[in-house]
């Protein structure tokens, strides 16, 4: 009896530490950041928040990288979320299905991070395998690691494509492909030192230490209360050269969990001043046809306003005819 009752008592250990662990895991995921933690155990962060990021650790081969063609006038982001099948879905129905005909050449490309649901990896493998227009990164896809991500498309970017000039933006804003590339290649005189998108004022730019915010950047992270000047990572262009410096600068520049800010504190230590456009909008509102003829990034559409707003711009090729074409960023 002995044996046996060793046993049982062996069989009962195991399923009170097993219990006691769900338990654990249930406590920590009340409590904000945790269990990204947890995760990283499994997914690695890829960089050090004393040093800056250490780019060869943001690669995987978990998925084959999408092909793009060297020297293309722009090359557009887009952060998207693994479950975000049906805004990736109809970008791909609108402003990115590709101009193979195009006087200045462009291409879209899907960032995403690794997923611990099964079924939603295997659904990101089986998307990358129809289209190929997907670049995911060593780490766990969270709003804590979106930096993370941007830096890693924008390092991808740079080193495999080379396009003239990199456009980030995300999967609910509308991307006017039919004017910006045109603009790029035929009206923008800055050709270099060039990062353009929506500025914010000073108060905009204040650090937020709440801890409950989506948006707290502990003191540790940035010890600054107020960012400086940045572009809202709603869409903001950056040409070649300037993206070659921010991602020097971001070896050296411990991270930030604020992405478009992490962007301008790096541009800032690379000596790039900011250049605010009016083109860039933070809101969808009711616009009137012809001004598809002057924006170039729309934020806060759905699936839905996406089919919208490209007809919008079809329409106003002929309907805003009349209008005068504007070559300049404001």
């Amino acid at each position: 009896m002995a044996p046996l009752r060793t046993w049982y008592l062996k069989v009962l250990l195991c399923v009170t530490a097993f219990l006691s662990l769900i338990v654990l895991w249930c406590q920590l995921s009340q409590l904000p950041g945790t269990v990204e933690g947890v995760w990283s155990w499994v997914f690695p962060m890829s960089t050090s928040r004393e040093k800056g990021i250490d780019f060869s650790s943001l690669f995987t081969h978990d998925l084959d990288e999408p092909l793009c063609q060297t020297g293309q006038v722009l090359l557009v982001l887009v952060t998207s979320h693994p479950e975000h099948h049906e805004p990736r879905k109809a970008i791909r129905k609108t402003w990115a299905v590709p101009d193979n005909g195009a006087a200045h050449p462009w291409q879209v490309i899907f960032l995403i991070g690794q997923t611990s649901d099964v079924e939603q990896d295997w659904r990101i493998h089986s998307e990358q395998n129809i289209h190929g227009d997907i670049l995911m990164g060593n780490y766990l896809d969270t709003y804590h690691n979106l930096t993370l991500k941007v830096m890693h498309g924008i390092k991808w970017a740079t080193d495999k494509c080379r396009p003239q000039y990199i456009l980030k933006t995300d999967d609910d804003c509308f991307v006017n492909t039919n004017l910006i590339p045109v603009f790029l290649g035929k009206y923008n005189m800055v050709k270099t030192g060039l990062y353009v998108g929506s500025s914010f004022s000073q108060d905009k730019r204040l650090v937020i230490r709440d801890p409950s915010s989506k948006w707290y950047v502990s003191q540790q992270e940035y010890d600054l209360d107020v960012y400086p000047p940045y572009a809202s990572g709603i869409g903001y262009i950056l040409s070649l050269d300037v993206a070659r410096l921010v991602l020097r600068m971001a070896t050296a520049v411990p991270i930030v969990p604020m992405e478009d800010a992490y962007v301008g504190i790096l541009a800032k230590k690379a000596g790039i001043t900011l250049l605010s456009s009016s083109r860039f909008a933070k809101h969808n509102i009711k616009w009137s046809i012809c001004n598809y003829r002057y924006l170039m990034v729309i934020h806060r559409l759905s699936p839905k306003d996406q089919a919208v707003a490209q007809g919008n711009v079809q329409r106003a090729r002929t309907a805003c005819m009349g209008n005068r074409v504007v070559t300049l960023w404001s």
